[in-house]
């Protein structure tokens, strides 16, 4: 198997917090995710590790493309991190980190996956850079549109 890291990175003037608080509840990521995508949690409790949502989206031509999602990570307002089973890529790990500085929140995304080299290949050379790089981008500009339209 074959580990695959991605990341991607924006700066964001807004407050620490705000930006956690948005960025940890996963129904809100369809406001700013771009493509069709709909999460919802499977039960009330608040947010924390363990906590569990379904999702439908768009992957490439694939619509309404089930996945599981579960809380892994919940560090107020440092950290947030989720899984998504996929169910081609199996174990999707993702990874927000929120640095505070004087002007704003550094957030950074970091994705990672483990599949067979196959499948690595295909996705290094062609899904990624035609299709996951500009949609992570895409996605972090509206992230940051939508957190400093709310200032």
């Amino acid at each position: 198997m074959t580990n695959l890291t991605r990341s991607v990175e924006v700066f964001i003037q807004v407050d620490l917090q705000i930006a956690f608080d948005y960025v940890s509840d996963l129904t809100k990521h369809p406001e700013w995710s771009g493509g069709e995508l709909k999460i919802e949690a499977v039960s009330s409790e608040p947010i924390q590790v363990g906590k569990e949502y379904l999702s439908k989206g768009e992957v490439a031509i694939q619509k309404d493309r089930p996945n599981t999602l579960r809380v892994t990570e919940y560090e107020a307002p440092y950290k947030f991190g989720f899984v998504a089973n996929d169910p081609d890529f199996g174990d999707v790990f993702h990874t927000f980190t929120f640095v505070q500085n004087e002007n704003g929140v550094l957030v950074t995304r970091t994705m990672k996956l483990n599949v067979n080299p196959f499948i690595a290949f295909g996705f290094t050379f062609f899904v990624y850079p035609l299709i996951g790089n500009p949609s992570m981008k895409k996605a972090f500009a509206n992230l940051k549109a939508k957190l400093e339209s709310q200032r």
